[in-house]
């Protein structure tokens, strides 16, 4: 009885979605490429298929500072702002990818609507 619940548990638990290492180290590549969209694309697909077994504030800071580099700096405030109160003084690191994220934001908001433009339209073809 015994080997077959755990051969059903097998089965059954390679169907259930598990944190992909892949996604989201595929996801920091494209990251530190420079290939916004697709590693924002990929750490959607970490927040959605693995929400609380992710690194969640990570993933979303991320994502934050793709969509600025994407020229999209509304949005990215949006995932700052989810994040900036889960933070505390001890996630030394984390406040480190903030405060970058945070900055990456402002510097984004002062860009030219045409190199907003441009960001956009490279992001759209890197898709």
């Amino acid at each position: 009885m015994l080997r077959r619940a755990s051969t059903t548990f097998a089965r059954i638990s390679e169907r259930v979605p598990r944190p992909s290492v892949n996604d989201l180290d595929q996801g920091k590549r494209e990251f530190e490429t420079g290939r916004w969209s697709k590693a924002y694309r990929l750490f959607q697909t970490v927040l959605r298929d693995h929400g609380r077994e992710a690194r969640t504030l990570e993933v979303q800071m991320l994502m934050a500072h793709c969509l600025a580099k994407m020229g999209e700096p509304e949005e990215a405030e949006v995932h700052l702002l989810e994040v900036k109160d889960e933070l505390s003084q001890r996630d030394q690191a984390l406040l480190a990818v903030f405060e970058a994220a945070w900055k990456e934001l402002e510097d984004t908001r002062r860009l030219t609507p045409a190199e907003l433009k441009r960001r956009r339209e490279l992001a759209r073809g890197e898709n």
